[in-house]
């Protein structure tokens, strides 16, 4: 009897929690169902993941269920709070790592060093060599910017692992040979290691850490006039937590200085042409996105896919800077020794890189990329090839 009336107990007891999970599936399900999808996260800083169109090839392909699970995890119901939950966790057990950004010492977030896929990288080094040899009366000049786990090496967590981000910028700086000029900014940061060359809570570098970079490079740029005292820098913002910080839900109380430099004495007019968006303005800064959670987009007004800068330098030279995010803060520098600069982004830009050097007559180029972003970015070699 007593087995008996224990099990009967426990089928209960079985049959409740079923009861209650069902319930719990059941109200979570009307409560996504009910509350509309959200565009982005504040917490996380990014565009949330919008609910797929089901097409047939989608649905025979895979690729909508792919979506859709994604669109099910950005949008899933109390998503923030589970998060949150999850890191606390997470950093109660010691974690050191979450979302692949280390949490390192000082205060400092790292992100950690991508590993090219090896395609990617071979095609976009063809593109660039194909560029260079179509163009053989430019000046072509390469950078890529070491991120800040290559260089705050100090600062990685006890036993953080990282790949070798140097051996990755020799392999590139080998393959392309003699079809560009390569800009070392890997040494001059490395040399200015113990300074804030880089932000704590975002993956960008500083203005300082761009200006030590340009003040170097400028010669190699044919730039001749002494750049070390000509400009001048201004905070525009002390509350800067950037987007390490919202990945990780990790030092989000953090607050940084974000400062432009400005030149002290040459004429530094600009018209700045969104060419997509139809817009223009007098200012290489968008003062309105220090009211938003992505303050960093204050240079340039953040990414877009093409821009067209006019400046009232007496130079006849015209750069076109192909880039990622990191020569949003570097572009300023460059403004009073280039006629014109116009900027483009592969991630955003669907035209073909023979309509810009035809229609803005470039005499100069500039590729400007962080190595995260130049080793796992497949867009570079489709705008360079499309001619």
């Amino acid at each position: 009897m007593r087995k008996t009336e224990k099990s009967k107990t426990n089928k209960k007891i079985e049959e409740t929690i079923a009861k209650v999970f069902a319930a719990v599936l059941l109200i979570l399900i009307v409560l996504n169902l009910l509350i509309p999808d959200r565009k982005t996260s504040e917490n996380e800083n990014r565009m949330l993941t919008q609910r797929p169109k089901l097409t047939v090839s989608s649905l025979l392909s895979g690729d909508f269920m792919t979506k859709y699970e994604s669109y099910l995890a950005d949008q899933f119901v109390g998503r923030d709070v589970w998060r949150s939950f999850n890191v606390a966790i997470r950093r109660l057990g010691g974690s050191k790592e979450i979302e692949d950004v280390f949490i390192g010492k000082d205060e400092q977030l790292l992100e950690d060093i991508v590993v090219p896929q090896q395609e990617i990288l071979n095609e976009n080094m063809a593109a660039i060599k194909a560029f260079a040899k179509n163009y053989p009366d430019n000046s072509i000049h390469m950078m890529l910017v070491p991120d800040a786990a290559a260089v705050l090496t100090d600062k990685l967590p006890a036993l953080a692992v990282t790949a070798d981000q140097g051996k990755m910028f020799s392999q590139v700086k080998r393959e392309l040979g003699d079809s560009v000029i390569w800009l070392d900014a890997a040494g001059v940061l490395k040399d200015h290691k113990k300074e804030n060359i880089y932000y704590k809570t975002d993956h960008h570098w500083t203005s300082l850490g761009a200006f030590y970079v340009f003040s170097e490079v400028a010669s190699q740029m044919n730039i001749k006039a002494d750049v070390s005292s000509m400009f001048v820098s201004y905070p525009v913002s002390t509350t800067f937590n950037g987007v390490l910080a919202s990945r990780s839900g990790c030092r989000q109380g953090v607050k940084e200085t974000i400062e432009i430099y400005v030149a002290k004495e040459t004429d530094n007019d600009v018209v700045v042409s969104y060419v997509d968006e139809q817009k223009k303005t007098t200012s290489l800064y968008d003062s309105s996105k220090l009211e938003t959670e992505d303050q960093f987009a204050v240079f340039l007004g953040g990414n877009t896919s093409e821009i067209d800068i006019k400046t009232v330098s007496e130079s006849t030279r015209r750069l076109l800077v192909i880039k990622d995010s990191f020569a949003n803060s570097f572009i300023p520098f460059l403004t009073p020794f280039f006629r014109e600069i116009v900027v483009v982004d592969p991630r955003y830009y669907s035209g073909t890189i023979q309509d810009i050097m035809e229609t803005y007559r470039i005499t100069d180029t500039l590729f400007l990329y962080s190595g995260n972003t130049f080793f796992q970015d497949n867009n570079i070699s489709g705008v360079l090839g499309s001619e």
